[in-house]
C-alpha cells in the first residue's frame, strides 16, 4: 500500500511550547505509513535541529532575513535582493502594531498572503499546527484531501478573530486543541462546528525527559545553596512574568532566600529587565535564555512556577509534573485541567499578592513540597498513544479542498 503524503505547517521552530510539541510529534510519527513534508514560514529556531531526518523540510516561505527586527530586516532583505519581501516585512510591522492578538494576526496575514507562494504539491492531508498564519496558509494555498488545524490555547482568552476565522474553520475537516477547556471555548465561539473539534493532548514521554534531565544543570550561580524557582516561558505579556516580579520582591523583602530563573526569549525582555532594575532584583532573578535541553534545570529546581495570564495546556507544566516538581500556577482558565490544587500543586489568584502567598507557602513548607512530589510520582504521564487520534483524523475520508 503506497504511503500517504502529509504536510505539516508552522511558523518557525523557536523554543516555544508549540514548536516543542511539533518536533515531539514528528519524532514519534509513523514513517512506514506516511511521507512527511514540513513547511515553515522561516526555517530557523532552536528546535530545527531536532526535526527527524525522515521529514522533508521545504524551502521557507520567507528568507532568513525576514525574522530580523524591522531596522535590520529592511537593509538585509534589500541587500540580498528581496525587495518585495522587504515591502511585505514593512507592511507586517505596521499591521502588528495595534489590536488584539487575533486582529494583528489577521492584518499580518492580509499582507503576507500577497507575497507567499502557493504549495503546488497534492497531499493526502495538511496539518496546520498553529493558529493564525499556518491555518490561513493551509486553507488558502495548499491542495490536500484533508485539512486539519490546531488551536493551542483558550480561543476566547487568546483574543482571536472569530469573524475572520469562521470562514477558515468552515473549510477545515477537523480542528484540534490541547485540553477539554480549550475545546469548550471553541464550541462556545463556533457552535456550528462543534463536531469538528477534537482534543489532541501534547505528547509526553517521561522516560525521555528523565534521560535528558541526567545532564548537569549549568546554573550561572553554582555555589548558591538557597531554593531555586524555575519558569519556562516566552518573554511575553501572556506569560505573566510581570505579575510575579512584585511577588518575588515582596518575599525577598521578608527575608526569604531563593533565586528565580527564567528560560526563554521574547519581546518583553527589555521591559522585564527594567522592572527588575526598578525593584532591585538583579541578584535574585536570572534569565537563562534559550536552552536546547531545559530538563536538567527542571529536575534541579525546588519549585516550578507558571504565572501566566492564559494557557492552552502548558507543555512546560506537563513536563515539570512528569519530573515531579512542586508546581505553582495562577488561576488561568485551563489551570485545573493540569493540576489539582493542594494535591499536585497550588493554584493561586492571578495577582502579585496571590503569587506571593502561594510561593511563600511552597518556599517555607518543605513538607508540602515533599507531599506534592510524592503525589506527582504516583501518576504515569506518558501518553504516546495520543498520536493515534491524529492518524485517525488524517486518514478520514473527505473530498478534496482546492
Amino acid at each position: 500500500m503506497p504511503k500517504k503524503k502529509i504536510l505539516f505547517i508552522n511558523y518557525s521552530l523557536h523554543s516555544g511550547g508549540i514548536e516543542k510539541s511539533l518536533v515531539t510529534l514528528l519524532s514519534l510519527f509513523d514513517y512506514q505509513k506516511y511521507d512527511v513534508d514540513l513547511q515553515l514560514f522561516a526555517n530557523d529556531g532552536l528546535f530545527l535541529q531536532r526535526v527527524p531526518q525522515q521529514v522533508h523540510l521545504l524551502p521557507p516561505l520567507f528568507p532568513k532575513e525576514y525574522k530580523l527586527n524591522i531596522r535590520q530586516a529592511l537593509p538585509a532583505l534589500l541587500k540580498s535582493r528581496h525587495p518585495l519581501t522587504a515591502l511585505c516585512r514593512t507592511g507586517v510591522t505596521f499591521a502588528g502594531l495595534r489590536g488584539t492578538m487575533g486582529e494583528r494576526l489577521v492584518k499580518m496575514w492580509k499582507v503576507e498572503r500577497n507575497f507567499v507562494h502557493k504549495n503546488g504539491i497534492p497531499y493526502d492531508a495538511a496539518v496546520a499546527y498553529m493558529e493564525g498564519q499556518p491555518i490561513y496558509y493551509g486553507v488558502d494555498d495548499v491542495l490536500a484531501k484533508r485539512k486539519i488545524g490546531f488551536i493551542h490555547g483558550d480561543y476566547t482568552a487568546m483574543g482571536l478573530d472569530r469573524t475572520f476565522d469562521e470562514a477558515y474553520f468552515a473549510k477545515l475537516d477537523a480542528v484540534c486543541t490541547v485540553s477539554e477547556a480549550c475545546k469548550d471555548a471553541l464550541v462556545q465561539n463556533f457552535p456550528q462546528f462543534a463536531e469538528k473539534f477534537h482534543v489532541q493532548y501534547n505528547l509526553l514521554s517521561p522516560q525521555f525527559l528523565r534521560k535528558m534531565a541526567e545532564e548537569p544543570a549549568n546554573f550561572p550561580d553554582p555555589d548558591y545553596h538557597g531554593l531555586r524557582v524555575l519558569t519556562i516561558a516566552r518573554l511575553s505579556h501572556q506569560k505573566g512574568l510581570d505579575i510575579a516580579l512584585p511577588a518575588v520582591y515582596a518575599l525577598r523583602k521578608k527575608g526569604l532566600d531563593f533565586h528565580w530563573y527564567i528560560i526563554g526569549i521574547g519581546p518583553e525582555k527589555e521591559t522585564l529587565q527594567a522592572q527588575i532594575q526598578e525593584l532591585g532584583l538583579q541578584k535574585d532573578v536570572c534569565f537563562l535564555g534559550e536552552q536546547g535541553n531545559p530538563y536538567p534545570f527542571v529536575s534541579a529546581c525546588d519549585i516550578y512556577m507558571q504565572p501566566s495570564r492564559f494557557e492552552g495546556k502548558s507543555i512546560a507544566v506537563d513536563e515539570a509534573m512528569a519530573l515531579c516538581r512542586p508546581i505553582l500556577l495562577t488561576d488561568f482558565s485551563t489551570a485545573k485541567d493540569q493540576i489539582t490544587d493542594g494535591k499536585t500543586g497550588l493554584i493561586v489568584p492571578m495577582t502579585s499578592q496571590g503569587v506571593a502567598n502561594g510561593l511563600e507557602r511552597l518556599l517555607q513548607d518543605g513538607n508540602l513540597r515533599v507531599s506534592l512530589e510524592q503525589e506527582l510520582a504516583r501518576h504515569d504521564y506518558s501518553n504516546e498513544s495520543e498520536i493515534q487520534k491524529l492518524y485517525a483524523l488524517i486518514d478520514g475520508a473527505s473530498s478534496a479542498h482546492v
